[in-house]
This record gives structure tokens, C-alpha cells and sequence, in this order.
């Protein structure tokens, strides 16, 4: 039998201007491009200070050429790399010593420089913090993260290969450095991972049991302010029985965006660690130990120089796995809403061949592995030796590990929008269903929302004018009929389409969803998610093209995928060519 995790994962040969095989280079996804900076030739021993892009969507690589004009940094590797408003931020790393030839005489650096990717260009130096206790020793094989406009380093080790166990914050808007604090853990490259995202996904079902709570307490609620007491309508849906899916969205100060730091070590007997930095608005930043509640039937082994990510509500981690008996390129994903661990099956485009080092391509819920698919692993990783030569794109959302839509209005609005529908707010158009019923709505407000209906509307006014154009007019001067040119090939309206209605032609509780998620430009109701109407919803998405109802339906389905609702799922899913729910 075929293997259902081979359809997850594709491997392709990368074209362009191939970077070599480097040591210690970095690697940062910025939208669908990723720019790899640095590193150490292996053929040569001698430390770059190049620049690539590689285009996530056609696999080819560029190498970026830089102003001789510019302060081009230090030549380093084992530095680390992150992206802050299109910029790529450098930190730190190991170099050789300046005006010395010699490849073993060795330096690690403490600077901070920013490469404008609108621009390619680099930014001058920022100048030393004159608090020289705030300034970083320099260090090599550190964590990096970028959150709330701060730069996070932690970790690492000096020239010396001593831990350096302490946490350093820059501030990326003042340029300075604004805080240190002692980290009582090892922590650096080679077992450890640190990582964030730049959306975070909130739960709107948990925080309004929670402004409910504070209510209750007498505390006020400071996430939703809807009106409970208002009087609703004869037949509206009441707001306790509406469904609020997760939603992605800006961090905000309430709720910002977290760094997640893993470790593992003791290869023999794997320990696991998990802490979450939270920063405060103050720029202050509070730690909490989450290694006790993760869980699963299955663990990660121990992987060396992890990379993660995190995507949606999941924290992905990967690595190179080594024992005596078995070598892999191994993937991970802990589930953070129930801290519950799985494995990521490539299938068998991982295989074979040397892969270590992999990045999160989250516009697209990808998770890319470059490597060489000929390589030795072993050989590879005991060199240290990065390839760029083949890429392998792993399909994470056929995993049910995505990032969820965003709001196109917020929760009020969502409900004041269903409200307006049920009320017959403005309603001046009627949608006809098969069995007869009619649903009154506002027609500028499908026009303004439904871009097919806006489209029929025009066509079916500019044939009424034609129409009464076209209409005799008694007239003593009346030339000869105007005859339609052969070669002018006039659109038709839609027959469903008259002046006052369209006769949509599906049974009335798919009708009805539909026009919900109009008002609400969201799936909130009940009736939206019964599954036999999600999946008309899906194939109206589809029919009509309307690409944030689909995304919000396949939302929904992922996570009322079940053995009962499995058959439904795939079959429409299928005809609606929506390949990673289809596949998972």
C-alpha cells in the first residue's frame, strides 16, 4: 500500500545561486523568503559575511550583492539571526580575529546589526550602551528570539566554551541594551531552541468564560463589551449559544506573543525542558516552567541542534536524531492547548540523505528541510556540515497544525451582524430557497461583501438599460434601428438574479448560514456548524470563490474532524480540492 504520510511531504532539487556548504549558518523565513547569512566554508575554513535569499515557492536560490559602500559586519559563524519589521537582526557569534590570517585564531563578538531587506542594505553599527553592565558578554551558540520589540538573547557560551547563563534584552526601537538577568540553565545551540511567532492565536470561548467570571466577582471584564441585558430578538440566537472558533491576530499588550524555550540533554536518558517567557509591557518579562505538563504516549528523543517554530497553536521542534542503531532528521509538534506531544511522519522523503536544517514557512503551514538528499547524515552532522542542495516542503496543516484566520470583525461586531440579519435591519433584497421560504437582507451589504453578487448586479443593470434603450421612442426625426455588432458579445445575468430577489436555489438552513456568515463574516452559529452544513458552506466557498469562508469552514472542520464526521469531511473536502484536510 501507499503510505498516506508520502503525500505529506515532497522533496525537489533547489536551482539558482546554490550557497555552499557552510558551518554555523543562519537561517530566517521572512514571508515566503528565506535569507540565509554567514557561516564557515567548509572547503576553505574561512568565515562569510554573504547573504542568500531562497523563494519558498519556486526553490531558487539568489545570493544578495552587498554595497561595498556599507558597514558590512564581521565575517562570523554560530551567530544568531531573527527578523524584526523586514529587517534581519545579527547577534553575536564567533570570528576571526580581525587582521589576523590565521583560520584557528579565534574572537567572539557581542554586536548587534540589522540588515533592511526593502533596502539590502545595512544599517550603521548601534552605538555601545553607555551602561556597561547592560551590554552582553560576547558569546557564540545562543538563543535569540524577537517579541514586543525586544530583542531576547539567552545563553550561549564565551570564547572559553563556558555557559554563559544570563539573559540580555535590547530594546529594538532606542537601539540600547535594557536589561540583564541571571538564567541558572545551560542553555545554546546544541540542545537547545528558543522561539516565537508574530500572531498569536487567541481562544475568544475561554476569555469569555473568564470576563463572565470576573463579572461574577464583581471584577470588571476587560476582553469583550457586549451587552448581555439587551433585549434580543423574538428569534434570535441567543449570544450563550454562539461558537467563537480560535482566531489569529496582532499580539497586544494583554496578550503578546511568547517565547517558547526547549531543551533537551542527557542523550542517554532524555530530559525535557519547557519554559515561556511572557514579556510585560513594562519590558519586563516574567518565566514559567511548563516541563511538567507536557504529556503524550510518545516523547521526542534527544535531538542535537533543534530548530523549532511555532504555528498556530502548536510548538513545533526538530533536530538530528543519533544512537548506535538508527539516525534520522526527527519532527515534533506539542500541542499547547493540551501539552500533548506527537510525531510528524515526513514519509519517506527524509528517509535518506543528510538533512539538518530545517525553518517554518507559516503563510503557508509548510515546515522546509534543506539537507542533500545523496549525504551521509553522520558523516554530515559529525562535520557540522549544512547543505543547500535539495529541499523538502512537509505539509503541516494535513497534521491539523495551522495558523487559524484572522477577524475580519471583531466579536461585537460579529454579533451585532447577526442580530441586523435576524431583525431584518435594512433589508431590501429577498434570497429565495429551493423549498419556496425567502430571507430578507440588505443588498448593499451582500454587494459589498459577496464580490460574484456584486459583479451579477452590474451585468443585470447594464442589460436593463440596455433593455429600455432599446425600446421604440415615437419620433417624426426616428433614424433607422441601431443593429447590434456581430463582434460585440454582451454578458447575460445570471436568470436566478431579478431586481428584488436571487433564488439561490439551496434548502433554507444552508440559505440561512449563508447569509449569517454574510452579516457576521464568521461560522458563530449552531446551524454553521452542523455538519452537513459545513459542508455546503464549503462548496458555496468554492462555487463563488470566496476564499475567507473557506479557510473559516476548513478551520471548523479540522476541528470537528471525528470517525463519525470523517466520510462527510473527505468526500467534500475532495470535490473541493482542499488536499491537506482531504489528505488528514
Amino acid at each position: 500500500m501507499y503510505p498516506i504520510s508520502d503525500l505529506t511531504a515532497f522533496c525537489r532539487k533547489t536551482t539558482g545561486d546554490v550557497p555552499p556548504k557552510l558551518v554555523g549558518a543562519s537561517t530566517t523565513v521572512v514571508g515566503s523568503k528565506m535569507y540565509l547569512y554567514g557561516g564557515r566554508l567548509v572547503s576553505e575554513r574561512k568565515m562569510v559575511s554573504d547573504i542568500y535569499v531562497f523563494d519558498l515557492e519556486n526553490f531558487r536560490w539568489e545570493r544578495i550583492a552587498q554595497s561595498p559602500e556599507d558597514d558590512i559586519p564581521q565575517a562570523r559563524y554560530f551567530h544568531s539571526a531573527d527578523t524584526w519589521r523586514n529587517h534581519l537582526i545579527i547577534f553575536g557569534g564567533m570570528a576571526i580575529k580581525p587582521q589576523s590570517d590565521n583560520p584557528e585564531d579565534l574572537c567572539v563578538l557581542n554586536d548587534v546589526r540589522l540588515f533592511d531587506l526593502n533596502t539590502r542594505h545595512w544599517l550603521p553599527a548601534a552605538p555601545i550602551s553607555a551602561d556597561s553592565s547592560l551590554l552582553p558578554n560576547a558569546r557564540y551558540a545562543h538563543l535569540s528570539s524577537v517579541t514586543a520589540d525586544r530583542l531576547f538573547i539567552i545563553g550561549g557560551q564565551d570564547l572559553a566554551n563556558v555557559w554563559l547563563d544570563d539573559v540580555y534584552i535590547f530594546d529594538l526601537i532606542s537601539k540600547t541594551w535594557i536589561q540583564r538577568r541571571d538564567y541558572p540553565r545551560h542553555c545554546g545551540t546544541y540542545r537547545s531552541v528558543a522561539v516565537t511567532s508574530d500572531q498569536r492565536v487567541r481562544l475568544p470561548q475561554d476569555e469569555l468564560r473568564g470576563a463572565q467570571s470576573s463579572a461574577r466577582l464583581g471584577q470588571p471584564g476587560t476582553r469583550f463589551n457586549i451587552d448581555k441585558k439587551a433585549p434580543a430578538a423574538p428569534n434570535a440566537t441567543q449570544s450563550d449559544a454562539l461558537i467563537h472558533l480560535p482566531y489569529s491576530a496582532a499580539p497586544t499588550d494583554d496578550f503578546p506573543c511568547d517565547i517558547f524555550l526547549f531543551s533537551n540533554y542527557n542523550f542517554t536518558d532524555v530530559q525535557r525542558e519547557l519554559e515561556v517567557f511572557t514579556p510585560l509591557s513594562d519590558g519586563d518579562f516574567t518565566v514559567s516552567d511548563r516541563s511538567g505538563a507536557m504529556t503524550g504516549t510518545s516523547f521526542p528523543p534527544g535531538l542535537r541542534f533543534p530548530t523549532g517554530a511555532i504555528l498556530g497553536t502548536f510548538f513545533i521542534v526538530a533536530g538530528t536524531y543519533l544512537s548506535q542503531t538508527y539516525q534520522s532528521f526527527s519532527i515534533w509538534a506539542l500541542d499547547l492547548i493540551n501539552m500533548t506531544w506527537s510525531r510528524i511522519d515526513p514519509g519517506s522523503a527524509l528517509a535518506s540523505g543528510s538533512w539538518f536544517r530545517s525553518c517554518l514557512w507559516a503563510s503557508a503551514n509548510k515546515f522546509v528541510v534543506f539537507g542533500n538528499r545523496h549525504g551521509n547524515l553522520v558523516e554530515d552532522y559529525n562535520r557540522r556540515l549544512l547543505s543547500w542542495d535539495h529541499v523538502t516542503c512537509i505539509d503541516l496543516e494535513a497534521f491539523g497544525i495551522y495558523q487559524p484566520p484572522p477577524l475580519v470583525l471583531d466579536i461585537p461586531m460579529q454579533e451585532l451582524g447577526l442580530a441586523a440579519l435576524e431583525e431584518g435591519l435594512m433589508a431590501d433584497f429577498e434570497i429565495i430557497c429551493d423549498d419556496g421560504r425567502r430571507i430578507k437582507v440588505s443588498r448593499k451589504l451582500l454587494e459589498d461583501r459577496w464580490p460574484w453578487f456584486k459583479e451579477q448586479r452590474k451585468i443585470f443593470l447594464q442589460a436593463a438599460t440596455r433593455a429600455l434603450e432599446a425600446l421604440p421612442v415615437v419620433s417624426s426625426h426616428m433614424g433607422p434601428p441601431e443593429v447590434p455588432s456581430a463582434n460585440r458579445q454582451e454578458q447575460r445575468p445570471d436568470p436566478r438574479l431579478t431586481a428584488r430577489s436571487f433564488n439561490l436555489s439551496e434548502p433554507y438552513p444552508i440559505t440561512l448560514a449563508f447569509m449569517q456568515y454574510f452579516y457576521s463574516m464568521s461560522l458563530i452559529t449552531p446551524l454553521q456548524h452542523a455538519p452537513a452544513v459545513l459542508s455546503q458552506l464549503l462548496l458555496l466557498s468554492s462555487t463563488y470563490q470566496l476564499n475567507h469562508l473557506q479557510s473559516l469552514v476548513k478551520h471548523a472542520m479540522h476541528r470537528a474532524l471525528s470517525y463519525a464526521t470523517s466520510v462527510g469531511i473527505y468526500g467534500v473536502s475532495t470535490l473541493c480540492s482542499c488536499r491537506s484536510l482531504q489528505i488528514r
